[in-house]
């Protein structure tokens, strides 16, 4: 009976296991997926760094994982990181509750709730971080908790907690947000924690090995040509990221609709766990109720469209409450009645839990078409690859596109010459990096999609298949119309096509200001019949903004194609001050 016994205490978790990871392997992703998780793909293939914060313990794993001889699809093989961690963290929160309250079924019940929410089941059936953020929380507060019951004694627990805690931070940044609840419980479960110095530096020491690992992310980038500034500030430290704090405040998505989408009538076991776990392990409820409080905090003021996946703290400390409430609702059943009756009430209780978790399933289909949602542009990628591109060739793509292409390059060797970046024609530096390539005599491709209305003169953009174009080098065709605008630009020219109105301005001296452009299209008698302006700057492909143009130069706008009934054109420049416009020069008329 013993040896059945212990061996009940580790088969129940490996059947929790192996069941979540079938349930999730069910409706994993098959290849190539989209957004965060295409470049984790080929972040991990290549051993590069991903997005901000550079995710280097994530990316690491996914290396080392890659290069298993699975013999199969590499998308498909990194894709099954996500199903295994996420087993692996409601595998911990089952052990947790059971060793918690001693009742196997409502750790089962809490556990399976967790299995099936809709966030962890969507993110554990992607190549997505925050079932390994799950894994890592759960299993820290476990061995905080176990070491908290003997505190002078069982440091190793501790000791394995702190190195947890710094993966954890190498992992992902929500990691910050338990600080509050950490330094509480050490502090409530020994006042002296603070002051025991051996113990506190084999702590600190075991934090380390974890955020040693951001020290990956500059030894990737720096040899790039990165900035440490940006190594540090934009990917490290995400500094994007904070334009989405306090932007606005929704609270009825993080506060009614998530929650109760995603666990539904078992909040209200939930609800009665999170008061009478004070009774079984009340430092420990203080911590959760922390961890809980400041997780819902920052989903209320950070701003993002998928903000339910930040409340993944939150889920685990409201699965392990769901698991205290089960449980005492079964504790209380069994003080309430005596003998086959209360047990007969207490398998009603944990059976009742099991078939309203299980009523999760019923979302098989839909979290498998939100997984096909997710695939990736494999086949447009192929199909770039597979162009008379010629060698060398320098493509600006789209990121979803460009990530695809270069997880293919490095898994497939599929054509290693192609330069592959991500677009962002609206920088300066990289709009002038494809011209640049163009006058070396390289082929540059861009998105079709991508049109600019505003450059230097003598570019054309020549649209190819597979939504590309080419920038390429064509002689400036004009009709010459040498008019001063003022003292620092006159215009040159014009050309005058179906498709578009161009006119060509030469700079003679520095213009001191951004100065928008005009056309005013007139019929025979003069007046008006429509309008075309191009701002001052910023637009989607660099736009040029007039004190950036350089005398000696040429430049091309380009505007709409002029309307029937158009006799000439009113052309000229201004700029706005205050809201007003103040007129630059005297405008031109065009016959």
């Amino acid at each position: 009976m013993k040896f059945l016994s212990a061996a009940s205490r580790w088969l129940v978790p490996l059947a929790v296991l192996l069941a979540t990871w079938t349930l999730y392997t069910s409706t994993l992703a098959p290849g190539l997926l989209r957004g965060d998780s295409g470049e984790f793909q080929w972040a991990m293939a290549s051993l590069n760094v991903a997005h901000a914060t550079g995710y280097p313990l994530f990316t690491l794993i996914g290396y080392a994982w890659h290069l298993l001889p699975l013999d199969a699809n590499v998308a498909w093989q990194l894709n099954l990181l996500t199903p295994f961690f996420g087993a692996l963290a409601v595998t911990v929160v089952f052990v947790f509750i059971r060793a918690l309250t001693a009742r196997t079924l409502a750790a089962l019940g809490a556990a399976l709730f967790l299995a099936l929410t809709p966030v962890m089941w969507f993110n554990a059936s992607i190549l997505e971080v925050y079932p390994l953020h799950a894994f890592l929380l759960a299993l820290m507060w476990y061995l905080l908790w176990r070491w908290s019951r003997a505190p002078q004694t069982n440091n190793g627990a501790l000791y394995l907690a702190f190195f947890v805690f710094g993966l954890a931070l190498a992992h992902h940044r929500l990691t910050i947000l338990i600080l509050p609840a950490l330094l509480y419980f050490l502090l409530a479960t020994d006042r002296q924690f603070f002051f025991k110095l051996k113990r506190l530096l084999v702590c600190a020491l075991l934090v380390v090995p974890g955020l040693s690992l951001y020290a990956y992310v500059p030894l990737r980038m720096l040899p790039e040509g990165f900035s440490l500034d940006f190594i540090f500030n934009d990917i490290i430290l995400g500094r994007e990221y904070a334009g989405s704090l306090l932007r606005e405040i929704n609270p009825l998505p993080v506060l009614v609709e998530i929650p109760f989408k995603n666990f539904h009538v078992s909040l209200a076991f939930a609800l009665l766990g999170s008061f009478t776990l004070f009774r079984r392990a009340k430092h420990l409820n203080v911590a959760l109720w922390l961890i809980y409080l400041t997780d819902v905090l920052f989903a209320l003021v950070y701003s993002v469209p998928d903000v339910e996946v930040f409340l993944t703290s939150s889920f685990v400390v409201v699965t392990l409450w769901l698991g205290a409430g089960a449980g005492a609702l079964i504790d209380w059943l069994e003080q309430r009645f005596a003998g086959t009756r209360a047990a007969r009430w207490q398998w009603v209780c944990a059976l009742a839990l099991l078939l309203i978790a299980l009523f999760g399933v019923t979302r098989w289909n839909e979290i498998n078409a939100a997984v096909a949602a997710e695939a990736g542009p494999e086949a447009r990628a192929r199909a770039l690859a597979a162009m008379n591109l010629p060698p060398a060739s320098f493509l600006e793509l789209d990121w979803e596109t460009a990530t695809a292409l270069r997880f293919l390059q490095a898994t497939e060797n599929l054509r290693p010459d192609l330069e592959t970046r991500l677009i962002e024609m609206g920088n300066r530096a990289e709009f002038w990096r494809a011209l640049q390539n163009v006058d070396a005599g390289r082929a540059v491709y861009i998105e079709g999609g991508i049109h600019w209305s505003r450059a230097p003169a003598g570019y054309v953009l020549k649209r190819l298949d597979n939504d590309l174009a080419q920038i390429a080098r064509a002689p400036v065709e004009m009709t010459r119309r040498r008019t001063a605008l003022g003292d620092r630009v006159e215009l040159v020219g014009y050309q005058n096509t179906p498709d578009a109105l161009t006119l060509y301005w030469r700079v003679k001296k520095t213009l001191a200001q951004d100065l928008a452009s005009y056309v005013h299209y007139l019929d025979a008698q003069g007046n008006k019949i429509s309008q075309d302006d191009r701002a001052a700057c910023c637009q989607a492909v660099y736009g040029y903004r007039t004190s950036e143009w350089e005398p000696g130069h040429i430049y091309a706008d380009v505007f709409k194609p002029a309307p029937p009934g158009t006799a000439s054109f009113l052309v000229g420049m201004y700029e706005t001050v205050n809201g007003d416009i103040e007129p630059y020069g005297e405008p031109v008329e065009i016959k």
